[in-house]
């Protein structure tokens, strides 16, 4: 089994324009991603999925200098793009990352990609039922049930989406095998958001990462992270004032406009994976006020 993470990055973002390539800290925020990816033991190879469009030649520069394989396709069919990437690279089970995480954990997906060929299921995620902070989104699935998408598929936003159709779509949730797994004790803060969507956000990382460049024996794991911004809360009152883009909001609304009734059947019943307790917890959608 071929195992790699494609990472979905691109220039051409409206919020925070050339994101991919935005410094951080004296690193391309692409960079920084890529690095944290090469930590990671499950990883066969890691590519980037990137568009056609000329102003995104600079990631492919970028590929070049760095060593790491790439790929250029549709920039609104990110669907077909990651799939035609990984038939270029006969990638047989897919780490789906996005250039928006620039302190992904290569913990997180190594835990991931074995509980995944473990349970033997068509994706395995740590955001069906949220649970992690937003920014260390990873999902894992086989190359064929990515096919079997393709062909099923019937509206542009799962499109854009790549892999939603297989946990969200009500069509969808019928015939895959999909499994969470539940932040463990300590990293279960979903109020917590480190991705990179706007100019605030750009300032929160750059902060986190000034603790790496100015000397600090601090490494950034997703729980020492965490502890910075407990011990700093102020840091996070800007980026919870921004208004997101809810796409699972805008795939409801596509959904209904397609009178997809939803069925009372749904994605085969696999208890989310708990490391908290050595429990199970019921599989959902992404809960940000669930108790635990």
């Amino acid at each position: 089994m071929k195992v790699c993470a494609i990472v979905q990055a691109r220039q051409g973002s409206t919020r925070l324009p050339n994101k991919a390539l935005v410094d951080i800290c004296g690193k391309p925020a692409l960079q920084r991603v890529i690095e944290r990816l090469r930590a990671a033991k499950t990883l066969d190879d890691i590519i980037i999925a990137t568009t056609t469009n000329e102003k995104d030649d600079a990631i492919i520069d970028l590929c070049e200098k760095l060593g790491c394989s790439c790929f250029r396709g549709s920039e609104e069919d990110v669907l077909s793009r990651v799939l035609e990437a990984a038939r270029q690279f006969e990638v047989d089970v897919i780490v789906e990352v996005t250039a928006d995480c620039p302190l992904i954990f290569h913990e997180h997906i190594d835990s991931l990609v074995q509980q995944h060929l473990t349970n033997n299921c068509d994706m395995t995620s740590n955001i069906i039922e949220r649970s992690f902070p937003r920014g260390y989104d990873i999902r894992v699935f086989n190359r064929e049930a990515l096919e079997r998408v393709n062909n099923e598929v019937d509206n542009p936003i799962d499109r854009q989406h790549v892999s939603t159709f297989m946990y969200l779509n009500p069509k969808g949730k019928l015939n895959y095998k999909v499994q969470n797994w539940l932040a463990p004790t300590g990293q279960n803060r979903p109020d917590i958001e480190v991705t990179l969507d706007t100019p605030e956000d750009l300032e929160l990382i750059r902060w986190i990462y000034g603790f790496e460049s100015q000397g600090y024996n601090v490494d950034l794991t997703c729980q020492n992270v965490i502890n910075l911004l407990d011990t700093y809360p102020y840091m996070l009152e800007k980026v919870k004032k921004i208004q997101r883009k809810n796409y699972f909001q805008e795939l409801e609304e596509c959904y209904a406009k397609q009178n997809i009734v939803r069925s009372e059947k749904q994605n085969e019943q696999i208890p989310s994976i708990d490391n908290r307790s050595g429990r199970t917890g019921k599989r959902g959608r992404p809960a940000g006020k669930r108790k635990f």
